[in-house]
């Protein structure tokens, strides 16, 4: 049987308000959440949105789905990991007040930041993929009973399109599970910034860095890539490797998306927002440019079945692959063809209008 998409349509000039409403009614649908059970754990994973970002999703655009756990006599937190870059996301303490700024201390449930203090709280699933055999996932994130994921529909840099399953698989890594995702190179130490601190060495689960002359240097041949070091770098000394290509980094995130749900099968749901739909994600800081009209909000168990509607919808309400046609040497199909392939979900959905 094809996966259900619950759509919920916003036509140009609808007032958003009737977003509430909808989502409201999609939650309540038979099935929709009968996976909640009383005084489960619910993680509710969504991005907070960086500093200066005007697109990220508000409070009280997610209040419905609050309203609906609680009403199920669960207990629902909002869950995120600690970003790979540089910013207000990067610890757990800036992240949570970069939220509380941004507004969700409204929603008056807690805020967990899954990866820990500063990013280093994971544990190791086993998937066997194409690509990757193990992933580093968010040890909060395993551990919570079941899942709701609230994505922002956008267009994004290294995949074109960023939706579910770029909010499960990059949203819930740990920090060098993001690294490993974004590279396929080894990191590298600044010199000019290494204080020679040690707290690399001590972290580096592979004895690969020692001090030569009175700085810090990895051994590539010892080094597997971890990026523990960049986590344990307080001094921003260790950089940042983005040299995988578009192609692998999607399916990478595919894989890791797999790697979050192999725990949460029959136990998780997945909506969409496809309104203020930017070229960029929101952890640009900064009010991103519109490339598509607001469509709605669409909705599925199936997280594939949803990513595939949202672009459909989005692209035939354009008339065209805005994604595509943002970035044009990016192909948002990978992600789509890779996950189906590995088992995380369908493309042939079936579209139900709410």
């Amino acid at each position: 049987m094809r996966p259900k998409v619950y759509f919920f349509s916003l036509k140009k000039g609808d007032d958003r308000s009737r977003l509430g409403d909808g989502l409201r009614r999609i939650l309540s649908l038979k099935g929709t959440l009968d996976f909640i059970k009383n005084d489960a754990l619910v993680a509710l994973k969504l991005s907070f949105g960086e500093k200066d970002n005007k697109g990220h999703l508000s409070a009280d655009l997610i209040r419905p789905v609050v309203d609906s756990v609680l009403s199920l006599k669960a207990k629902p937190f909002l869950i995120e990991t600690n970003t790979l870059y540089k910013g207000d996301r990067q610890n757990a303490v800036d992240h949570i007040n970069l939220a509380l700024r941004h507004g969700y201390g409204k929603l008056s449930i807690p805020i967990v930041i899954a990866d820990g203090l500063r990013g280093e709280e994971g544990k190791e699933v086993s998937i066997n993929g194409p690509l990757l055999k193990n992933a580093r996932i968010a040890r909060g994130a395993l551990s919570a009973d079941s899942l709701i994921g609230i994505a922002h529909a956008t267009g994004h840099m290294l995949s074109s399109y960023g939706g579910a399953i770029k909010n499960i698989g990059m949203g819930l890594a740990t920090r060098s599970g993001k690294q490993i995702q974004h590279s396929n190179t080894k990191p590298k130490v600044g010199r000019d910034k290494c204080t020679a601190c040690r707290s690399c060495i001590e972290g580096c689960p592979s004895d690969a860095i020692i001090i030569r002359d009175d700085k810090a240097f990895i051994d590539e041949k010892k080094c597997v890539g971890c990026a523990e070091c960049i986590v344990k770098c307080a001094f921003d000394a260790i950089g940042i490797s983005w040299s995988e290509g578009s192609g692998n980094m999607q399916k990478k995130m595919s894989e890791y998306a797999f790697a979050v749900l192999k725990s949460k099968a029959g136990k998780s749901f997945f909506i969409n927002f496809a309104i203020d739909i930017t070229k960029d994600c929101d952890c640009m800081e900064k009010e991103g440019n519109i490339i598509a009209e607001d469509v709605g909000i669409l909705a599925s168990g199936d997280i594939v079945a949803l990513d595939l509607a949202t672009i459909d919808t989005i692209n035939d309400r354009a008339g065209r692959d805005v994604f595509m046609e943002a970035y044009p040497s990016l192909d948002w199909r990978v992600q789509i063809e890779h996950a189906c392939d590995i088992g995380l979900g369908s493309k042939d959905y079936e579209l139900e209008m709410i």
